[in-house]
């Protein structure tokens, strides 16, 4: 791991703002960065950043591809907070992928904004998710969104389900409950969307094969 990257860890461990992380992470040295280096040493915090390093790219339009791995690693994620554990686990396939520094600059750039103004108003509050029965509830919600950003559903599909879980996930980095009750809500307005475009796919395969 680079020496920034282990600053970018340590500012982690130190409550710094998720999007001061981000931001190091983004601009630290070399052309490349695996997900296991972006994720190592945040002990704590893990979690969070974690579902945000995966969610963030299917907040926005994405090629094909991306959103099947980010949904795949996203309901690992999910397993462990369904699960219980204290610490994170991700499979080498997922965690020696790699992203060019600059792809990660162009994700971390473009969400910034956004993100700071959700952090203007977190601050730690409504702990009531950090009990077990509640990150189990959590940890089943985000395995619905990795579910949906798997599946192949055109024009915004994955978009709703990865911006929920992006907000879900600032609200356990920030120690936020209620933000973590808003992403929720995002959640549930995610899976209805998913499920109606689902639906009106599914009604137009069986109209067009009774039509032939």
């Amino acid at each position: 791991m680079h020496s920034d990257d282990h600053r970018a860890a340590d500012r982690v461990d130190s409550q710094a703002r998720t999007s001061e992380v981000l931001r190091d992470l983004a601009y630290s040295d070399g052309e490349r960065v695996t997900f296991g280096e972006i994720l190592a040493n945040l002990r704590q915090r893990a979690f969070g950043f974690a579902m945000l390093i995966f969610s963030l790219p299917c907040a926005l339009p994405m090629p094909p591809g991306i959103p099947t791995v980010c949904g795949a690693a996203l309901a690992i994620i999910a397993l462990n907070l369904i699960v219980l554990r204290r610490e994170l686990w991700l499979p080498r396939a997922i965690t020696q992928k790699s992203i060019a520094r600059a792809d990660l600059r162009r994700v971390v750039d473009r969400m910034l904004p956004l993100l700071e103004r959700l952090e203007r108003i977190c601050r730690p509050r409504f702990q009531i998710f950090a009990a077990p029965l509640a990150r189990v509830l959590v940890g089943m919600v985000v395995l619905v969104l990795g579910v949906i950003m798997i599946l192949p559903i055109p024009l915004i599909g994955n978009m709703p389900p990865g911006a929920a879980a992006a907000v879900i996930a600032v609200g356990i980095t920030e120690r936020d409950g209620v933000v973590v009750l808003v992403g929720l809500v995002g959640a549930t307005a995610a899976i209805v969307i998913a499920g109606a475009a689902t639906w009106a796919i599914l009604l137009a395969i069986v109209h067009y094969v009774m039509t032939q």
